[in-house]
């Protein structure tokens, strides 16, 4: 039977010294067990209930403001054996629920609080044993009770034991309750697995290419180690950046300019040789990598030829939300005077035009104007964040 109860029921004014507040309600729900499936685990508490108190009807009720719902039934008749609820009309448990107490009924129909109940008539109730069941925080569940036909006088003893099943009854959903969270932190934990597995796996593969195309580059050794060394050291700031990020923006700052000043911090001898200037936009694990590798190849060229290379020059970093582009202008100030623009492209150089066009799916310019070289980055947005 499958039904639809996935979270509680609003409020009924008319039942409020029933549900005992929201808190209740929501314990009631939070335990997955409205509207479950049939577990032989509590079915076999009430089979054995039934058994030892000789009487026809045995029950796990759980009640919340409209109606019982009976993850275990023993002895119970049809319909009410299929559908496994009743509306509170036929409720004797709701009573249990509703003063956190025991209820006992030797004949109901004598009894001023259930006389009318129409789970006399309907379902045969004639005298009633009802224990609370209380979750772990002392919210008052729902009722394990016992059910005769006939008008039965229930003893101290029989009393006792009722309450030493709803024990195990309770137990039985704490048992419940610590199984469904193992399986939900085992599951969280493959998926972390997989997760890891699959960054080392692309943390490998941008290294072996960046092995393999430096040293078709690098013409000596020294060169080919500083080459590598520092493309992978900007690739790890980005990948510190990813796993610092909180979603509450606790910490560094978050979003395209913190990690724009990770990057460049390792270039600057003070804070006035970079300025950064970026709106609070969001970045995404692909293009925070290969924005690390464009920065890094930016910064180690100024440091070497540029502005940073100068004891008075800068850098200027400019980003510049378009709408679904992402503009960042790259200015280099107060280095070297650029006679000319270069005529061979290096590796480097190669390697950012690439990163940008097929990684980023952007477009990039570059200025040689005689004060210093500038740099124009467009990037759709959407490329940005993920």
């Amino acid at each position: 039977m499958t039904r639809t109860h996935d979270t509680p029921p609003d409020r009924d004014n008319g039942l409020s010294a029933l549900d005992g507040g929201q808190d209740r309600l929501n314990a009631l729900y939070q335990t997955e067990l409205m509207d479950s499936e049939p577990e032989e685990r509590f079915d076999r508490l009430t089979r054995l209930v039934s058994a030892t108190l000789s009487v026809p009807v045995a029950l796990v009720s759980l009640v919340d403001t409209k109606r019982q719902f009976f993850k275990s039934t023993f002895g119970l008749p049809e319909p009410w054996k299929t559908d496994r609820e009743t509306p509170l009309t036929h409720s004797f448990c709701q009573h249990v629920v509703a003063r956190a107490t025991p209820l006992v009924v030797e004949d109901s129909t004598l009894d001023p609080l259930v006389c009318d109940n129409l789970a006399i008539p309907d379902l045969n109730v004639r005298a009633y044993l009802g224990i609370p069941l209380l979750d772990q925080d002392g919210h008052v569940l729902g009722s394990l009770c016992a059910i005769d036909a006939q008008p039965h006088k229930w003893t101290k003893r029989e009393q006792e034991i009722l309450a030493d099943f709803a024990k195990l009854v309770e137990e039985q959903i704490s048992l419940r309750e610590r199984v469904a969270k193992l399986a939900q932190f085992d599951e969280q934990r493959l998926l972390i697995q997989g997760e890891l597995a699959h960054r080392i796996k692309n943390i490998f593969s941008v290294i072996s290419s960046l092995l393999l195309v430096s040293s078709r580059t690098e013409t000596d050794l020294d060169g080919f180690v500083r080459s590598v060394t520092g493309r992978i050291q900007a690739l790890s700031r980005a990948n510190d950046f990813i796993i610092d990020s909180r979603p509450d923006g606790s910490g560094v700052a978050r979003g395209l300019a913190g990690l724009m000043e990770a990057l460049l911090t390792p270039f600057k001898r003070d804070e006035r040789q970079v300025i950064v200037s970026c709106p609070n936009i969001s970045v995404g694990e692909k293009s925070a990598a290969a924005l690390a590798l464009v920065v890094h190849e930016l910064g180690t060229n100024a440091a070497k030829y540029g502005a940073l290379s100068t004891v008075d020059g800068y850098i200027h970093l400019e980003c510049d939300n378009l709408g679904d582009t992402l503009r960042i202008t790259w200015r280099e100030i107060g280095g070297p005077p650029i006679a000319h623009s270069p005529s061979r492209k290096g590796f480097g150089t190669r390697m950012v035009a690439r990163t940008v066009e097929a990684q980023l799916m952007g477009k990039i310019t570059r200025d040689f104007a005689s004060d210093g070289l500038v740099v124009g980055l467009e990037i759709p947005l959407s490329v940005i964040e993920r």
